[in-house]
């Protein structure tokens, strides 16, 4: 009676399993972006006094589906169109406001980027809320890509018009087509979320502005310990992920008409304390090869080699002070190596990651190998 009982209940947790997947492929909408921005305060003031009971927080989400007449006429089931704003309280509302109005539920599993817009991006309470949200979602993947809409989300989803066709797709193929970067680091919601957990590390999303009615990465936008920190120029942002060791390639441009292309980047740090403050040694090597001209003697080689080094390890110094001194940021993310490389600096600073990314002072050696090809 009791084996009846337990094969019973267990067809009938398959069957309710069942009923909870079994909507039907034409009945979901899969799209391939989705932006997030909060409501603007001016918006929220004119629909408050319309409704005083509207909330201070609403979320506008702006949804970018394919499309599905260009892949294949039999595969376009309705008529749903390719770009759709929604607005609720938070993304659980949005969702079934979705629902409501096209007879369809949302299925992310084929999602390639969400971007935030950046007053959403500002506000932890509601950045939380959206991670938690996405984290409590089982179809949600962790590793979609992560980016900021300079003004706003919505307007990034928008510039449909010059990329022909969908924007999730363009930031897809936009993303993997930087080929600088080791195992594609691109920033995802994964990333974020374990921000929101751990609280211990410096994270940089590319931030896309409007060019040419194109989206374009004009910016970084600094995460530290969960605190929007401020935005980096693409040349600081590559300079963080550089002494990071990051890059498969990286550019720099000792003097006028002089390009050098780094490339067999290699990069180890050691941390110490030097009169009571955290010292980080940042040893970077690498072969660099001449992109603009070429060196016809040993001497000039190794001449070349020197400006290379001395012109990088300013830079990288000049960067690392500013960042510290403006956001309070450790550039060479050092506070995550700390417990492996000094347990004495890592039990004074232990749980104390801010306190620590201000004291931390940095060491730059730079040795580049200059390839001479003919």
């Amino acid at each position: 009676m009791c084996k009846r009982r337990t094969v019973y209940l267990a067809c009938l947790g398959m069957l309710m399993l069942c009923g909870c997947e079994s909507v039907e492929l034409e009945q979901r909408s899969f799209p391939l972006a989705v932006g997030i921005d909060l409501q603007k305060t001016e918006d929220k003031g004119k629909k408050k006094e319309q409704n005083p009971a509207i909330e201070d927080r609403a979320l506008i989400v702006s949804f970018d589906f394919p499309d599905l007449a260009q892949i294949s006429e039999k595969d376009k089931t309705t008529d749903t169109p390719m770009g759709l704003s929604l607005e609720g309280i938070d993304m659980y509302h949005v969702e079934k406001s979705f629902e409501n109005n096209t007879n369809r539920v949302l299925d992310y599993n084929h999602m390639k980027a969400i971007v935030l817009g950046k007053n959403m991006f500002e506000d932890q309470r509601q950045l939380r809320s959206l991670l938690l949200a996405w984290e409590q979602r089982e179809a949600s993947a962790r590793n979609t890509s992560l980016l900021i809409g300079s003004e706003s989300a919505a307007e990034i989803l928008s510039l449909t018009e010059e990329t022909e066709g969908s924007m999730g797709k363009y930031l897809e193929e936009m993303l993997e087509s930087q080929k600088d970067f080791k195992q594609n680091k691109i920033a995802t919601i994964g990333d974020l979320m374990n921000q929101w957990h751990n609280q211990d590390q410096l994270l940089l999303i590319p931030v896309l502005t409007e060019q040419g009615n194109r989206p374009t990465i004009t910016k970084y936008a600094a995460v530290l310990n969960f605190s929007y920190r401020g935005m980096l120029t693409v040349e600081e942002a590559m300079e963080v992920f550089f002494c990071q060791g990051l890059l498969e390639k990286f550019t720099v441009e000792p003097a006028k008409n002089e390009v050098v292309e780094i490339s067999d980047i290699q990069v180890n740090m050691s941390i110490k304390r030097q009169n009571e403050t955290p010292t980080v040694t940042v040893s970077i090597s690498g072969k660099g090869k001449l992109k603009t001209a070429q060196v016809s003697s040993t001497q000039q080689q190794y001449q070349m080699e020197q400006k290379i080094e001395q012109h990088l390890t300013k830079d990288l110094q000049a960067t690392a002070e500013k960042l510290t001194e403006k956001f309070g940021m450790d550039m060479t993310n050092s506070y995550l190596s700390l417990g492996g490389l000094d347990r004495e600096l890592y039990n004074i600073y232990e749980n104390l990651p801010d306190m620590y990314n201000e004291k931390v002072q940095h060491i730059f050696e730079v040795d580049i190998n200059l390839m001479n090809w003919e």
